[in-house]
């Protein structure tokens, strides 16, 4: 099992993230981008803040709790554009 470090969502500008999709089937990353865009919709219409695994460029596995602003084809929006690549991102917890 994976250590799985806590960070403040405003850390994450610091963050190096792999380059590479961590997930291995189609099924996965559609589950994704529904919990994403279910997540961005809780967020914008109730300010419900969800969580977010996410990989760095050097394996570690990270958990941010945020609100989603928007979901783009590439990226997740966060307050301030911060933006997490979804590539990187394992799970999200709504």
């Amino acid at each position: 099992m994976r250590i799985i470090t806590k960070i403040d969502k405003y850390q994450i500008e610091l963050i190096s993230f792999i380059k590479t999709e961590v997930l291995n089937t189609h099924d996965e990353i559609t589950h994704r981008w529904r919990e994403l865009n279910r997540g961005m919709t809780l967020g914008n219409l109730y300010k419900q803040a969800i969580q977010i695994r996410f990989e760095t460029e050097e394996g570690d596995m990270m958990e941010t709790e945020t609100t989603i602003w928007a979901v783009t084809e590439k990226n997740v929006v966060l307050k301030n554009g911060i933006l997490i690549p979804i590539r990187a991102i394992h799970e999200v917890i709504v």
